[in-house]
């Protein structure tokens, strides 16, 4: 299946966190609560096998470890735009609503095919980007330098500017110790 480690396991424990324990505990807790909604919504008996905690968290830890952050403007940015454009005299019955002018913004994570297949490079040829002004959350993989043909593209999984051994610490969430160049040179 992949990434075969549950998510409340795999996932990196926040520095500020004092019991470990506790919070693998309250992750496998919330995995479980968001299942069971989920099974109430859509379950169908030919998938059973989806719906199983372990095959779920191991989903959802895959989704972690491959997804993309996007910030894209929300619906409702975009309707305040359209009612800003309008006439004054239009604008008498919106102006009651009291809503706010400032720019409004949703923040989430996205899971993209084609990033999710590249592999990991400290040192890596293209990185992985998404247009602010794309209102389909589309992502692009972009070069960094032109790639000579037959060199495998790579993306950073991580900050590429920490340490060595940081940059292992932090791609422990990833399953694999890194030996790209820079490290194999840093080592």
């Amino acid at each position: 299946m992949g990434w075969k480690k549950v998510w409340w396991e795999c996932v990196a424990c926040p520095e500020d966190v004092e019991d470990e324990q506790a919070f693998r505990k309250d992750l496998k807790d919330l995995a479980q609560e968001s299942l069971s909604l989920l099974r109430a919504a859509l379950f169908d008996e030919r998938f059973a096998a989806l719906f199983e905690l372990d095959v779920y968290g191991s989903i959802v830890g895959m989704f972690e470890l491959n997804n993309l952050g996007i910030m894209s403007p929300s619906p409702v940015q975009e309707y305040m735009e359209a009612i800003h454009d309008l006439p004054d005299a239009d604008k008498s019955l919106i102006a009651k609503l009291d809503l706010s002018t400032e720019e409004l913004y949703v923040d989430g994570t996205a899971f993209y095919a084609l990033q999710s297949c590249i592999n990991h490079s400290c040192q890596p040829n293209a990185h992985a980007a998404r247009s602010e002004q794309d209102l389909n959350c589309s992502a692009v993989i972009i070069a960094k330098h032109s790639i000579p043909a037959g060199e495998e593209i790579t993306i950073s999984y991580i900050d590429e500017s920490l340490s060595y051994e940081e940059r292992q610490e932090a791609l422990k969430d990833y399953g694999f110790v890194c030996k790209c160049l820079l490290c194999q040179q840093e080592q």
